[in-house]
This record gives structure tokens, C-alpha cells and sequence, in this order.
């Protein structure tokens, strides 16, 4: 019995002695999607901030394909010390299980939950050449050419495809879904007329409204921005039940120490508390902050509501 004891003692003692050196050398920040996305931006932002408070680089590395599975893979499969994180969304973590028939990991079993860092709404963006000016003139459009209305997605699955499949749902029309590899290459087909509407998400989509380059017909949230304070919510466009924010989280391997976890959540938090959170509301992002056992909830319950989604919209698993 004391022999256990012993041997919990000192686990737990080489525990903390690693929060304290940690980190005591460079970490990767997976981001499981191309470089310009609002994943990318958000982990990048993170990454400089942990950089300052705990004096080692974060290095940010981009391992896109497979609707993010190929880098959250990379991060399942890391050694559980804290070196290797990954910074994703709700597809990662939540969506994909449902929509690939042979998932090569287990979100709940695979990752540690550390925390929610953001929140955010989608914007419906078409380029300024479109002939729909508005979320109604949108919905005619669709009902007049059924199924070749085009929109694209950051890929099967993502918060762009959901917000999407929901937008048809309640408006009664059939479109043509164009999933591509990221946010990034999507904006640009838009913009270029390859495709004729996305639901992008708020930070990345910002710019390109501000400048005139895409027209913003709704935002997905339940109130206006207010860096887009003349944009109506889908809400007030005529889609009473329509409200859907995305979010962006950062998770280590299963198995890293708890004071590990600790150690970066709380980094996290105080950054939050300060400059960081400046930052991310000017793109128009919600800071979060929340604790690992929350953001584990969170998962789990987001979780049921994509396969329920996923089922409702007969989305075969790939």
C-alpha cells in the first residue's frame, strides 16, 4: 500500500516538475486547414500570445485535407507532452465522425480538451455582381434554377456547409454544394464567379465586404455586428429559427499531463483578459475562455447536434 502510494507521489511530482519547465522548447500549433482561414488567424493571434507570456515559439504549421482530419490525426497520434497542439474547429472535434464512414480517430477518446478560445457567426456573402441583393431575391433565385444555384464550403462538413444545409432546409430550395479545402479557396472562387454564395466565416469574410469586393446579404447570429452594422441577421431576413455560430478550439494529445493543460489554459485566459481579445473582436470574433471540463461538455453536446444534422440532411459518411 505505501509502495502505491510512493509511486503517486512521485508521478505526481514529475507532473508538476514538467508544468513548471514547460515549455522548454519550441511547440506546434497544428492548424488542420490552409493558410487564411479563420482557424489559421485565430491560432496565429494564440500562438504570438503564448509566445510572449510563456518565452518559447509557437509555431504555427498548416497540415490541411480530408475536412481537417489529416492534421488532427497528426496531433492524436503526437507524443502527449505538450508540444504538439492542435488548433481547430467544430468539424475536427465534432462534425467528422458523422460524415466519414472510416474516421482515423476518435475525437473524445483522442484529444484533451484545453479550451474554446472564440466564438463566431458566419456572414452570407455573394460577390458584388450577383444578382441578389438580398436574402429573399437569394431564395427566388435558388427556387427558379433548383439544385444549380451554387455554394461553396471549406469542405463536407464544415461550419460553412452546415450553415448552408440549414439555410436550404428552412427555405425550401436545392443547391449545388462545391466543398474545397479550406475557407480561403473558396472566397476566392466567389469572388472570381466560379461559385454564387458562401455562408464564410465572419473574420476572413470582413475585409472583403468592408472593401467592396463581396456583397453581405445576412450574418448568422442573433444580433447585428457591430463592424457590419447595416448587415440584418438571417433572423430578421425572413429566417426566424436560423442562428449559427462556429467556434474555434485548441486540444492536446490524450494523455497529457493536466498541468500541462493547465498551464497553457491559463495562459490562454490572461491573454484573454487583455490585448488578445482586442484582437480577435476586431475581426469580428467572441472571445470565449473557457475551462477543459467545460470545452469537453461543449464538444460532446455540439457533437449530438451535428448527427442529428447530418442524418436530417441524408449526408452519406464518405
Amino acid at each position: 500500500m505505501l509502495k502505491k502510494a510512493l509511486i503517486v507521489l512521485l508521478a505526481c511530482g514529475a507532473q508538476l516538475t514538467l508544468a513548471q519547465d514547460y515549455p522548454g522548447k519550441p511547440v506546434k500549433l497544428i492548424v488542420p486547414f490552409p493558410p487564411g482561414g479563420s482557424v489559421d488567424m485565430v491560432a496565429r493571434l494564440v500562438g504570438k500570445s503564448l509566445q510572449d507570456s510563456l518565452k518559447q515559439p509557437f509555431l504555427v504549421e498548416n497540415k490541411p485535407g480530408a475536412s481537417g482530419n489529416i492534421g488532427a490525426a497528426f496531433v492524436a497520434n503526437a507524443a502527449p507532452d505538450g508540444y504538439t497542439l492542435l488548433v481547430g474547429s467544430a468539424g475536427v472535434f465534432a462534425a467528422n465522425q458523422y460524415l466519414y464512414a472510416n474516421p482515423p480517430f476518435d475525437p473524445q477518446k483522442a484529444f484533451a480538451p484545453i479550451m474554446r478560445i472564440v466564438d463566431q457567426p458566419n456572414i452570407l456573402v455573394v460577390s458584388p455582381q450577383s444578382p441578389a441583393h438580398s436574402v429573399k431575391e437569394l431564395v427566388a433565385m435558388a427556387k427558379a434554377q433548383p439544385g444549380k444555384v451554387s455554394f461553396g464550403s471549406a469542405s463536407v462538413g464544415s461550419a460553412q456547409h452546415f450553415s448552408t444545409e440549414i439555410f436550404m432546409q428552412q427555405a425550401g430550395v436545392e443547391m449545388l454544394h462545391v466543398p474545397y479545402k479550406g475557407g480561403a479557396p473558396a472566397l476566392n472562387d466567389l469572388m472570381g464567379g466560379q461559385i454564387d454564395m458562401l455562408f464564410d466565416t465572419s473574420p476572413t469574410a470582413l475585409p472583403y465586404v468592408k472593401s467592396g469586393k463581396l456583397r453581405a446579404l445576412a450574418i448568422t447570429s442573433s444580433q447585428r455586428s457591430p463592424l457590419l452594422p447595416d448587415v440584418p441577421t438571417m433572423k430578421e431576413a425572413g429566417f426566424p429559427a436560423f442562428e449559427v455560430v462556429t467556434w474555434t478550439g485548441i486540444a492536446a494529445p490524450a494523455g497529457t499531463p493536466r498541468p500541462v493543460i493547465d498551464k497553457i489554459s491559463a495562459a490562454i485566459r490572461t491573454a484573454l483578459q487583455g490585448n488578445l481579445s482586442r484582437q480577435l473582436a476586431e475581426t469580428s470574433l467572441i472571445p470565449v475562455g473557457d475551462s477543459p471540463e467545460a470545452f469537453r461538455e461543449f464538444i460532446r453536446k455540439d457533437a449530438q447536434g451535428y448527427e442529428a444534422l447530418v442524418k436530417s440532411a441524408h449526408i452519406t459518411p464518405q
